[in-house]
């Protein structure tokens, strides 16, 4: 099985006609790290990060856009083998016919609890809270499209649970970077500018993140 670093190598090549990063200095290279960041692109927001960061980066996936039980199966099983956490995003679950939308608060716990640990052991977890991306193919009828002008859908809560919940935990010390992207269509490819905030703290309100993933994707 490919591993994370080589799918986003192989993606970035593939489908980007560029990639610049910016203050990836900000992101600490010990302890348990959170990243906050703005949701572009399905794949390669995530592509980006893992590619570009020196750590392993642990990605929360929602999952609930799988068409069928094979499909579920397989997905669950590579984000198994990468320490992923997988919830189910309540908007559009049982939308698709991978999970049923009773499944919900099950996998919402159980993703729950896998972040909490990645950042009680010192790991990077990522998050995306709008929770859709812009650039979507698995788009349903469902998912939540009151986007404001800037492209942005309102940031959920769920990031800060995590993090408090790492704290109660034993982590020490959680920091949340936010992470801007912009994307610049180049035909079939894609230009992406990503740029790293300072840390903030394992307590900083919903707005205060928001603020600044909004002003890093400018």
């Amino acid at each position: 099985m490919l591993g994370p670093r080589a799918i986003a190598w192989w993606s970035l090549r593939t489908m980007t006609d560029g990639v610049t990063v910016d203050g990836l200095e900000r992101v600490p290279r010990t302890g348990p790290v959170l990243l906050a960041a703005r949701h572009y692109h399905h794949l390669l927001d995530g592509a980006v990060l893992v590619r570009h960061i020196d750590r392993p980066v642990h990605i929360v996936v929602g999952l609930d856009w799988t068409a069928n039980a094979r499909e579920r199966r397989w997905m669950e099983r590579a984000c198994a083998w990468a320490r992923y956490p997988v919830i189910l995003r309540p908007a559009t679950a049982g939308t698709r016919g991978g999970y049923a939308a009773s499944e919900v608060r099950r996998y919402l716990r159980s993703g729950l609890r896998d972040a909490v640990t990645l950042l009680r052991d010192g790991h990077v977890v990522l998050v995306f809270p709008e929770g859709y991306p812009v650039v979507d193919p698995t788009a349903s009828d469902a998912a939540p499209r009151a986007r404001d002008t800037s492209g942005f859908l309102p940031f959920a809560a769920g990031f800060r649970t995590i993090a408090g919940a790492a704290r109660r935990a034993g982590a020490r010390d959680v920091a949340i970077v936010p992470v801007g992207f912009r994307y610049e269509s180049r035909g079939a490819r894609w230009r992406i500018a990503a740029r790293f905030g300072e840390p903030l703290a394992a307590d900083a309100d919903v707005a205060t993140v928001e603020l600044a993933v909004r002003e890093l994707s400018r």
